[in-house]
């Protein structure tokens, strides 16, 4: 009966070890991180409300993700049509000058300003950002245009046999109309534009912006007319160089309103952005709280019911050890 007695001993404090062991776990945990451990059990089985709140969560943690790539992107972009205008602007400057001074080397730096402001354009509609090409549509793993020495090549053969300025002005609007070599050969990227991203329940933001947008290709060919203006393998006129340089300079100047315009949508639209971002920040913040209040628990009280049952453990143990330590010499 004693052996037994001791193994029912044995068991009644192996068990009651595990129990607050397991308690201080649950325990620890609560105090960690302010949330009950069982929610189920905190809710009495009741977990509707609570599955509620953390699928808007999800929905708003979703919406968060997609405000943050739609503000990056339009920033991206906003950067470099601001850098487009800015250059544009400048060359356009220099350009309409040409008629004023007619003289071969002048003409001729003309045409290499033309040439440095077209390369940087093309290196902005190339821009990359966290490995993702801003105006190639969905094909964002690929450049969104040829290089500069391609472009060039293929508007010198299709301005080859042209000797005034119709042919001229002919040649690049076949060039960059619909079906032309800019749309078919210089662009790279992807003819569909990447999906509009869901920012909240009722708020989408397209930031569909392709290098095969009109106010690029208004931009581009002035550059290219007055950059092969002075193209010695094209061999055109002195005169038709400076009417080339002069109408380049005009109709750069003519295309920056459109460029005002798309940066201006496009700045509509951050702000847009920036508003359905703040609503769901504040959104996510009262639905948060709602899910502390449903599952949260007391810290300070959870805190000094951690101590309590740490005490009862210890003193456990110690019990524990005194009874595994019992006999008879010592009872006496």
């Amino acid at each position: 009966m004693e052996v037994i007695g001791d193994m029912a001993r044995a068991l009644v404090l192996r068990t009651n070890q595990v129990r607050l062991r397991e308690e201080m776990d649950k325990l620890a945990v609560e105090v960690s991180t302010g949330f009950a451990k069982d929610p189920g059990q905190h809710l009495n089985g009741d977990l509707t409300g609570l599955q509620a709140i953390d699928r808007s969560l999800a929905r708003l943690e979703a919406y968060r993700i997609n405000t943050t790539e739609a503000t990056f992107l339009t920033s991206s972009m906003q950067t470099t049509l601001d850098e487009i205008q800015t250059r544009s602007e400048i060359v356009s400057q220099t350009l309409i000058s040409a008629e004023l001074t007619p003289n071969g080397p002048l003409l001729k730096t003309m045409s290499e300003d033309a040439e440095n402001a077209l390369g940087q354009i093309l290196n902005g509609l190339n821009r990359s950002v966290a490995g993702r090409f801003l105006f190639s549509g969905t094909a964002t793993d690929r450049r969104a245009v040829q290089g500069i020495e391609d472009l060039l090549t293929d508007a010198r053969a299709s301005l080859a046999g042209a000797t005034t300025m119709t042919d001229v002005e002919t040649a690049l609007d076949t060039f960059f109309g619909a079906g032309g070599t800019y749309e078919t050969v210089t662009y790279e990227g992807s003819n569909t534009g990447i999906s509009p991203l869901r920012l909240s329940e009722t708020e989408t933001a397209n930031v569909d912006i392709r290098a095969t947008d009109p106010v690029f290709r208004e931009v581009l060919k002035p550059l290219i007319m007055a950059t092969l203006a002075t193209d010695a393998s094209l061999g055109f006129s002195q005169d038709l160089q400076v009417e080339m340089l002069a109408a380049s300079g005009r109709n750069l100047l003519g295309a920056q309103q459109n460029v005002v315009e798309l940066r201006a949508g496009l700045g509509a639209l951050e702000a847009r952005v920036e508003e359905t971002n703040t609503r769901n920040a504040a959104e996510r913040t009262a639905t948060s709280m709602a899910r502390l209040d449903l599952v949260g628990v007391d810290q300070y009280e959870t805190a000094s019911r951690y101590e309590s049952i740490r005490a009862q453990l210890e003193s456990l143990y110690a019990i524990t050890v005194r009874s595994q330590r019992l006999s008879l010499a010592e009872f006496l």
